[in-house]
């Protein structure tokens, strides 16, 4: 008897990757690989220089610069030039598993340094420390979800930097587990596209995010004026009112900054990412999205709200020692 095909089953008929699709996945990884490391390496050298003391900071700071720095080495190593002369739909899965696991030792140590850092910056009384550490944190969050995530994707059939959601594609990061509580949070979704929202959401739901969905530009701004938010997913282009208007209104109502904003564009809408960064927003990701990219920068956005919330509880306690200190 026949057996039935597997739902998960991918067409027999996808053709794999082009090579030029290959070298533009592997560039884009590159270059957000590059751009994690860039703010823990350039962070941590930016304390280091300007920090005096204690001792015990500076040697956990020099040990998170060179963390970075290994990464950062086995990364241009194993997706340089050199290395990707013979690259393939066939030898791209097993390249991106070797660099993480030669990545895998000091990136996993990111985390742990940053913890401790904090740790010894809120006993030595160094709070103003505590939101660039902070930062560096969630760049390690994102470096280690990019390693995570391409390695499990199934890159010979994915599209490349894009195409549709991977959300019917077994393994990979669109099947990934529901995320920790911890890492959970309540999101805007903002698309005038009722099939993009529809996606998202999905996609969002099953990792445990709770979703609200705005159809434009004023819809949002209601919601955001009623509610609080830990993030907001925000369209470049909609008929009522854009994602670039949206920011200004933010803006001159006092509420950009309370949650992050991670603008949606197309490809060829670079000058409108541009000016929406200009104006406060956090982060973009291009359609059609990456899913195993979205996942990443979503969750350096909620990092960076935590870490936000705590550094307004460091002012506020700061202010008060000021205060009393009178």
């Amino acid at each position: 008897m026949t057996q039935p095909e597997r739902p998960d089953a991918l067409p027999p008929s996808r053709p794999p990757l082009g090579e030029e699709e290959l070298r533009r996945l592997v560039a884009h990884l590159r270059h957000e690989l590059r751009t994690s490391l860039t703010a823990v390496i350039g962070y941590s050298e930016d304390l280091l220089e300007t920090l005096e003391g204690p001792e015990e900071i500076r040697a956990e700071l020099k040990a998170l610069r060179s963390a970075g720095a290994a990464v950062l080495a086995i990364v241009n190593e194993r997706l340089g030039a050199e290395a990707l002369g013979e690259l393939s739909a066939s030898t791209l899965p097993r390249l991106v598993r070797d660099l993480g696991d030669a990545c895998a030792e000091p990136a996993s140590a990111i985390a742990p340094l940053c913890a401790r850092l904090v740790a010894a910056a809120e006993g030595a009384g160094h709070y103003a420390l505590i939101p660039t550490l902070c930062r560096i944190q969630a760049a390690g969050v994102m470096l280690n979800d990019l390693l995570a995530g391409y390695a499990l994707d199934r890159l010979p059939h994915a599209p490349a930097l894009g195409g549709m959601p991977k959300l019917a594609a077994p393994g990979g990061d669109a099947s990934a587990p529901p995320l920790p509580s911890a890492e959970r949070g309540h999101i805007l979704l903002v698309d005038d596209n009722s099939v993009t929202r529809d996606v998202l959401r999905q996609w969002l739901v099953r990792q445990g995010h709770e979703v609200e969905e705005a159809t434009g530009g004023d819809a949002a701004l209601e919601l955001l004026r009623n509610r609080e938010f830990d993030l907001v997913l925000l369209d470049l282009i909609m008929p009522d009112r854009n994602g670039i208007e949206v920011l200004d209104v933010l803006r001159a109502e006092g509420r950009l900054g309370r949650a992050p904003v991670i603008v949606l564009s197309a490809l060829d809408e670079f000058d409108g990412v541009v000016s929406a960064l200009e104006r406060g927003a956090d982060d973009y990701v291009t359609k059609p999205f990456h899913m195993v990219l979205l996942r990443a920068r979503i969750r350096m956005a909620l990092e960076l709200r935590r870490h936000r919330e705590r550094e307004r509880a460091y002012q506020g306690m700061l202010a008060e020692l000021r205060g009393g200190a009178r």
